[in-house]
C-alpha cells in the first residue's frame, strides 16, 4: 500500500459512506480547445436493423456550458459529426433558436469548429455500436462517449436522448433522417406483437 492510497482510505468522507473512485478523464488533445474545464462528449444515436445489427444514425459533439463556470451561461452547444468523414459541422446552441445562430468558430473559446476532423471517429462510432449489441432489445439509444488520449470511453446510454435538439443540430426532421426506416421497422414489430396479444 502506498502513502497516497493510505491517505485516501483515511479521508473523512469515506468514514461514513462508501465511495466509488473513477479515473479523471481528460479530452483528447485534438478537441481540448473546445472546452475550458469540462469533459466533452459525443451524443451518438444507434438503432438495430431487421437483422438485429446496430447502426449509427446520428452523431454530434455536445459542449455543456453549465459545466464551464467561467462561461456564465447554461447553453448546450452542438456540432453535427459527418458519419462518413468524422468532420464537424457548424455549431448551434439549444437555447438560441434564431435562424442565424450558427457558428463556424466556437463562441466561447474561439477555436475552429467547422471542418475539424475527429481522427478518432471510427473508434468512437465502433464503441457505440458494440455497446448497443449488449442492449439489443432497445430500438434506439443515445450514447454519450468521451474521446480521451487513451481512446473513446463510454459514459452512459440514454433511452430518452433528446431528439428535439438532435433535429436542430442536424437540420433535419427525424422522419426524414436515417433513423426513420429503422424506427418504422421497430414500430411495425411492436404493432404486430400487440395485435397478437
Amino acid at each position: 500500500m502506498t502513502a497516497s492510497s493510505r491517505s485516501l482510505r483515511t479521508r473523512p468522507s469515506s468514514a461514513w459512506r462508501p465511495l466509488i473512485v473513477n479515473p479523471w478523464l481528460i479530452n483528447h488533445p485534438e478537441i481540448a480547445d473546445l472546452a475550458t474545464d469540462s469533459l466533452l462528449t459525443f451524443r451518438i444515436f444507434t438503432s438495430p436493423d431487421s437483422a438485429g445489427e446496430p447502426h449509427v444514425t446520428h452523431a454530434f459533439m455536445r459542449i455543456m456550458s453549465k459545466l464551464e463556470p467561467s462561461w456564465k451561461t447554461i447553453e448546450e452547444y452542438g456540432s453535427k459529426i459527418d458519419l462518413e468523414t468524422g468532420r464537424m459541422n457548424r455549431m448551434c446552441a439549444d437555447r438560441d433558436l434564431a435562424p442565424d445562430a450558427w457558428w463556424d468558430i466556437h463562441p466561447k473559446t474561439g477555436a475552429q469548429v467547422t471542418g475539424r476532423l475527429i481522427s478518432g471517429w471510427p473508434a468512437i462510432a465502433d464503441l457505440a455500436v458494440a455497446a448497443h449489441r449488449e442492449f439489443s432489445s432497445w430500438a434506439v439509444i443515445g450514447w454519450d462517449l468521451a474521446w480521451t488520449p487513451e481512446g473513446p470511453v463510454l459514459i452512459e446510454g440514454n433511452s430518452d436522448p433528446d431528439t428535439h435538439y438532435l433535429q436542430r443540430v442536424h437540420r433535419q426532421m427525424l422522419g426524414q433522417s436515417p433513423l426513420a426506416p429503422l424506427l418504422r421497422h421497430h414500430l411495425a414489430e411492436a404493432a404486430a406483437l400487440l395485435k397478437d396479444g
